[in-house]
């Protein structure tokens, strides 16, 4: 009867062994996996932080050629039809980003390059027109560039325009006033293709860019990868010139690897 009993600790003693054993080892896989996924995350948001560096660094590029332009206009000379279009055609990039240069007095359109094909947008008063003039009006008040869109154009094709404000002074005190905006109009999925975003696909992450339309608050997608979206993404939000992109993106693999 000792024997059996002495059996029956022996067997009590194992099993609250491995238990407490297992919970260990189940504790500390719990924190393994809470690590890498911190990591994973960590990762996550540099790699969106960057890329919304790399695009604002770009914008900013053409923001530079366009400010010849703007420089002559504030500094009170009058900008012909020959010169804005001689000056507006060294701006073409061999990438076809840039499909077209406006120059909106007041915010009307009133000068374009190239002419051809943009006909339609001669005459469109950006600070009243539906779906531009919060973009516009934004840029206005703030002094800093905006942009409005991925949208359709007015001349057609789907495209973002990059309002640029033009103030000159209206006075011997130096009080600026503003005159109009430099406009580019830029060929998005070009765009796109020149920061190499796809290149977050290869690097095995599937992602989503989006903001809100200031008008009606409904999502705008900027960009987004060729998967469907999981739910278990991770949400950076971007400050950007007068908005705020929201940067959806999620590890291929999952936050946690499937081997793990």
């Amino acid at each position: 009867m000792n024997k059996d009993s002495n059996q029956r600790k022996i067997g009590i003693r194992t099993f609250a062994v491995f238990i407490i054993t297992f919970l260990i080892v189940t504790i500390c896989l719990f924190y393994v996996d809470k690590n890498q996924e911190q990591e994973e995350k960590l990762q996550a948001s540099y790699t969106a932080e960057a890329t919304i560096s790399r695009i604002e660094s770009q914008l900013n590029q053409y923001l530079a050629e366009s400010h010849l332009i703007k420089s002559i206009v504030e500094n009170g000379n009058d900008m012909s039809a020959d010169d804005f279009n001689d000056i507006s055609s060294y701006m073409q990039d061999e990438q076809n980003v840039i499909e077209a240069h406006e120059l909106a007095k007041d915010g009307v359109v009133s000068q374009i390059y190239p002419f051809d094909g943009n006909e339609e947008a001669i005459g469109l008063n950006m600070l009243e027109n539906p779906e531009r003039k919060k973009e516009a009006n934004l840029a206005k008040d703030s002094g800093q560039y905006t942009i409005a869109g991925p949208f359709e154009l007015v001349q057609g094709g789907i495209g973002s325009l990059l309002f640029d404000p033009i103030y000159t002074s209206a006075s011997n005190d130096g009080e600026r006033q503003f005159w109009g905006f430099s406009i580019l109009v830029l060929n998005w999925d070009n765009f796109m293709d020149e920061i190499e975003i796809d290149k977050l696909e290869d690097a095995g992450y599937q992602y989503q860019i989006w903001k809100k339309n200031p008008g009606s608050g409904k999502k705008i997608v900027i960009a987004q990868s060729s998967d469907n979206m999981p739910s278990n993404t991770m949400e950076v939000k971007c400050v950007v010139p007068n908005d705020t992109w929201y940067f959806e993106i999620v590890p291929k693999k999952g936050w946690i690897s499937p081997v793990q």
